[in-house]
C-alpha cells in the first residue's frame, strides 16, 4: 500500500531440527559448547538489538514528511537505492538493497517504463529511499510507498510485525514499488493532488495495480463467483470502481481493506489485463499514470489505455464477473482421487511387467517347500508394495493438482515443483521394482524396501515446502 492504512501480511513458518541422539561422552562437550555459544550470542544480541542513540539520530529523506520516524545516520545504497534505518543491522541493509534491485528491475521491465526518461523525481534526489524499519511501527502494521520512497520492515526487525522470509518481503516489496513507480511517474505524491481534482488517481486503480502486479499481498483477488459471493456476503456488494478516496481508519476498515477492497481492487485490474477480459498489459497501466503527470484527467487517460470509461467499468463490473470468473472451484478432492487411482494403476502395472520375469521365480520353491517364502508372507508382501505404490501415486497425484490449481505468487517455481513430482514418481517406481526384485531373489531385506517411498515423500514434502 502506498500511504493508505493497510498492511502486508504473511506467516512465518518455522520448522524444529529433528533431535539426533548422541552418546552421553559426545553429548556433554557438546552441551558445553552449545552452553558457551548460546550465553555470548545472547550477551552480542542484547547489545544489537539496544535502540540507537536518540542524539545520533537524524531527519531527512523521503519517508520522514509522512511518518516522521528518524535514521541512525548510516545509510548505505546500491544501484537505485539508499536505504536507511532506526537501528537494522548492514547485513540486513544489504539484503533489502540486493532484493529490492531485483524487485525494481522486474517492475519496469513489466510496466515498459524507461526510468531516465519517464520517472520524475524530487528535487535533490536521484534514488529511491527505503527505510528498513526494525523497532517502529506503521500504524496499520505493514508496509508503505511514497513519492521516492517507502518503508518495510527489515530483516531482522524486532516490532513483531512483518514476515521476514524472502517471498514475503518480496510480495509486500514489489507492492509498495509499484507505488513508487506510480509516483515517479506522475511526479508528485497523491495526497498533493485533491479528492475531487480529475487528475487524483483513485485508490482502486492505485491499489488494484500494486495488489495484481505483486500477486496480493492481502489476501488474493477472488478466483470464482462462490468466492466473490462469499465476500460480498461479508462484507456487503461494494463495487471496487467505487473506491476511489480512503477510508477512516479504523479496525474495521483495515480488515475490510485486507479481506475485500484490495482482492476485489486485483481483480478489477487483473480482468483488464486478462486475454479473456479487456486483455490489455502493465505498460498500458504504466502510460494511465504517465498521462496524470502530464495533468490529463484519469478518466480521460483510463478510457483512452483500457478500452473502457471509468463510468461504464463500474457500472457494469458484477455483470462482467458474472462472465469472467468460473462458477467454483475445481473439484480438487475428486480430480485428485482419479489421478491416484490411475497414477497408481499405472505404477503397479509397470512394475508388475518390468520384474514379471523375477516375480514367479520365487514361488514354485516356497510351494515347494524350500527356504523360500510362505503363502502368507507373499500376501503381505504383495499388499506392502501395493500400499506403497498407491500411496506414492497418490501423492503424486495431490502434489500435481496443489501446484497447478493453487492461487501462487507469480514468482512460485510450478515447473519446478512438476519436475519435482516426476522425480519422486521415477524414484518410487523404481525402489518398488527393487523390491520385487529383492523379493524374487528370496531375500528378506525386501520387507524393508519399500520403506525407501516413505523416506522419499518426505523428502518431497519438505523440497515443497523449500520452493513455496
Amino acid at each position: 500500500m502506498n500511504d493508505r492504512a493497510g498492511s502486508s501480511r504473511g506467516r512465518d513458518a518455522r520448522r524444529s531440527p529433528p533431535v539426533t541422539r548422541r552418546p552421553l561422552t559426545r553429548a556433554l562437550p557438546l552441551a558445553a559448547l552449545l552452553l558457551a555459544g548460546f550465553v555470548f550470542g545472547c550477551s552480542g544480541s542484547v547489545v544489537r538489538s539496544q535502540l540507537p542513540d536518540p542524539a545520533q539520530m537524524l531527519d531527512e529523506g523521503s519517508w520522514y514528511a509522512r511518518e516522521a520516524w528518524p535514521h541512525d545516520g548510516h545509510p548505505i545504497e546500491s544501484e537505485h537505492f539508499a536505504v536507511y534505518s532506526d537501528g537494522a543491522g548492514m547485513e540486513a541493509r544489504a539484503r533489502l538493497a540486493s532484493l529490492a534491485e531485483d524487485v525494481y528491475a522486474e517492475v519496469v521491465d513489466e510496466m515498459g517504463v524507461d526510468p531516465a526518461a519517464m520517472f520524475r523525481f524530487p528535487p535533490d534526489q536521484e534514488k529511491i529511499d527505503l527505510y528498513a524499519n526494525r523497532y517502529n511501527v506503521l500504524e496499520g502494521g505493514g508496509a508503505r510507498g511514497y513519492y521516492a520512497g517507502a518503508i518495510i520492515w527489515s530483516f531482522d526487525n524486532e516490532s513483531g510485525q512483518g514476515n521476514m522470509s524472502v517471498p514475503a518481503v518480496r510480495v509486500a516489496l514489489k507492492h509498495e514499488l509499484v507505488h513508487v513507480v506510480e509516483a515517479l511517474l506522475k511526479g508528485r505524491y497523491v495526497g498533493d493532488i485533491a479528492v475531487d481534482d480529475p487528475r487524483r488517481m483513485p485508490v482502486w486503480f492505485s491499489e488494484g495495480t500494486a495488489e495484481a502486479m505483486s500477486g496480493g499481498s492481502a489476501l488474493g483477488a477472488p478466483r470464482t463467483l462462490d468466492q466473490m459471493n462469499a465476500l460480498v456476503s461479508r462484507y456487503g456488494r461494494i463495487n471496487p470502481i467505487s473506491w476511489r478516496v480512503d477510508l477512516p481508519p479504523s479496525d474495521a476498515v483495515l480488515d475490510a481493506y485486507a479481506g475485500y477492497y484490495y482482492p476485489m481492487a486485483q481483480l478489477a485490474i487483473e480482468y483488464l489485463l486478462d486475454p479473456s477480459g479487456l486483455g490489455r498489459s502493465p505498460k498500458d497501466l504504466a502510460a494511465v499514470m504517465l498521462d496524470i503527470g502530464n495533468d490529463v484527467p484519469f478518466e480521460v487517460a483510463f478510457e483512452a489505455h483500457t478500452g473502457i470509461a471509468e463510468a461504464d467499468y463500474e457500472e457494469q463490473f458484477f455483470g462482467l464477473m458474472d462472465g469472467y470468473l468460473p462458477q467454483s472451484e475445481p473439484p480438487l478432492e475428486a480430480i485428485a482421487v482419479g489421478l491416484a487411482v490411475l497414477l497408481g494403476a499405472a505404477l503397479m502395472a509397470g512394475t508388475v511387467v518390468v520384474s514379471y520375469r523375477r516375480w514367479p521365480a520365487a514361488i514354485p520353491r516356497s510351494e515347494a517347500g524350500g527356504s523360500g517364502w510362505s503363502r502368507l508372507s507373499r500376501i503381505g508382501f504383495r499388499a506392502e508394495i501395493a500400499a506403497s505404490a498407491v500411496g506414492a501415486a497418490g501423492f503424486t497425484g495431490l502434489l500435481v493438482v496443489q501446484i497447478a490449481f493453487s492461487d501462487l505468487a507469480p514468482y512460485a517455481p510450478r515447473l519446478r515443483g512438476y519436475l519435482l513430482a516426476a522425480l519422486y514418481l521415477i524414484v518410487s517406481g523404481t525402489t518398488l521394482t527393487w523390491a520385487i526384485r529383492r523379493w524374487a531373489a528370496e531375500e528378506r531385506v525386501a520387507y524393508l524396501i519399500p520403506l525407501l517411498v516413505v523416506v522419499a515423500t518426505i523428502t518431497a514434502i519438505v523440497a515443497v515446502g523449500v520452493m513455496f
